[in-house]
């Protein structure tokens, strides 16, 4: 992974704890570590080999909440 996607990392998980610190509840502020620890972890070790690039398990699939979208195109 380049030098300038680590460092894109690390401050978008530096960005996270800080939205964890003003979070308005506590499942919110949770939401904000986890994505920092995730973010903390890319810039760290890069890329895992083979890895779906969809970060499974963090978001969820919500490919339900588009198909009225796609459906009316």
């Amino acid at each position: 992974m380049a030098k300038s996607n680590r460092v894109y990392f690390a401050q978008r998980a530096a960005e996270e704890l800080e939205r964890a610190k003003s979070a308005a509840s506590p499942d919110i502020a949770e939401v904000h570590r986890t994505l920092s620890r995730r973010y903390l972890e890319r810039a760290s070790i890069g890329d895992r080999p083979g890895q779906d690039q969809s970060e499974e398990g963090l978001f969820g699939d919500n490919r339900a909440s588009f198909a009225k979208v796609t459906s009316d195109a």
